[in-house]
């Protein structure tokens, strides 16, 4: 047995947003892994043992993350969730020097091609790529139009522009780009300068935060042009700010994951048990984190099979892995090549006054001919 493994449990690190600028997002994960973990070990674990999960807050600070990386480092098998794209950037030789299987709470193309590494959906490329040739097909922006992009500097933002870039390219469209940190609060002034350059539509890769400012500015300005947005940049809480109605009129999600109020066994599994453990309204990214955390048990799962629970034997594993079932909350999953997302298929959703989640359906999971086209980049 290796670190983090003993004859009755196995420790998993978590380190996550609980108090920064995607606090929300952060415990949400949180909530749909625990989920998960709890009908995990009440069916008896992963090779007879409890799986516990040691969840540590960074702030999305990333110093603070490589600290807390080298702090809980020794005691682990894995880390089930490291919560940025920055922080796996950073921590990713580390990582690697130390065999050890990580899923990151991002859906960065450039971690692809890792051995250690699990991403759990389409990439931001994809979602961005997919959700352009969407807005294309239903008349919302057409070829020789110009769309402006607001996106978050690191790896999230870098990576959405990159499929928006190459989306523009091959669709005839003009984009224009605008850089924010994560710590911005008000994006009026990126509208500002896109509605001058005379956008038809605007990407956001952004915060939730920003995701209101924008949705706000975008509609006092006049330009009520629509929105579509990375799946990180949602959550249902904007609904009750003074961007709400904007949201819902302007604002689409592009996602590969199914809605909490979504009719698949998963999901109505998810609602069920969040229902009894939690009393805040749910986030669309619980089913995500529910069925990533059944896709880091499964590798474990054969890692036990194969009679090597250790780090090396996960990694061994990974790839193993070809046809995962996650109830409908995703289409099977397939990470036998780890330079390829498991999925290239995304969903369409938008805003709507309701108690999960605060989606509803526009489109279910495709995956566009341009998406389908499109050469992953590589980490």
């Amino acid at each position: 047995m290796g670190p983090g493994v003993t004859k009755s449990t196995i420790d998993l690190g978590v380190i996550t947003d609980l108090s920064g600028p995607f606090a929300t997002v952060g415990n949400a994960l949180n909530q749909g892994a625990q989920i998960w973990f709890d009908e995990l070990n009440t069916d008896g674990g992963i090779c007879g043992r409890e799986v516990k999960l040691d969840v540590r807050d960074s702030g999305y600070d990333l110093p603070k993350s490589i600290s807390l990386y080298s702090e809980m480092e020794a005691d682990v098998l894995g880390f089930q969730m490291i919560l940025g794209s920055p922080q796996m950037a950073a921590l990713g030789p580390k990582m690697e020097e130390d065999d050890i299987f990580v899923m990151p709470g991002s859906w960065a193309s450039s971690l692809l091609g890792r051995k250690n590494g699990l991403i759990v959906g389409a990439t931001f490329d994809l979602e961005m790529i997919n959700g352009i040739s969407w807005m294309m097909d239903e008349g919302l922006i057409k070829e020789g139009d110009t769309i402006g992009h607001i996106y978050l500097q690191g790896e999230l933002g870098e990576n959405a522009l990159a499929g928006s870039t190459y989306a523009a390219d091959q669709l005839g469209l003009t984009l224009v780009g605008q850089e924010v940190p994560p710590t911005a609060t008000d994006v009026t002034s990126q509208v500002t300068t896109l509605k001058n350059k005379g956008v038809k539509a605007i990407l956001l890769s952004t915060t939730p935060g920003q995701t209101a400012s924008a949705a706000a500015a975008d509609d006092a300005s006049g330009l009520k042009v629509p929105l579509l947005g990375s799946n990180p940049s949602w959550a249902p809480q904007l609904l009750g700010t003074a961007a709400g109605d904007a949201l819902k009129e302007h604002y689409y999600v592009a996602q590969s994951y199914q809605l909490f109020n979504a009719d698949v066994p998963g999901a109505e599994k998810v609602r069920e048990e969040y229902a009894a453990k939690y009393k805040d309204e749910p986030i669309a990214v619980i089913p995500w984190s529910y069925a990533a955390a059944s896709a880091y048990s499964a590798i474990l799962e054969k890692a036990c099979e194969n009679g090597d629970l250790t780090r090396e034997g996960v990694l061994a594993a990974y790839p193993e892995i070809t046809e995962l079932d996650t109830g409908g909350i995703m289409p099977p999953l397939d990470f036998s090549d780890p330079s390829e997302p498991p999925t290239r298929s995304v969903l369409i959703a938008r805003p709507e006054d309701n108690p999960l989640g605060g989606l509803k359906l526009v489109r279910e999971a495709e995956t566009s001919d341009l998406a389908a086209d499109y050469p992953m980049p590589q980490g």
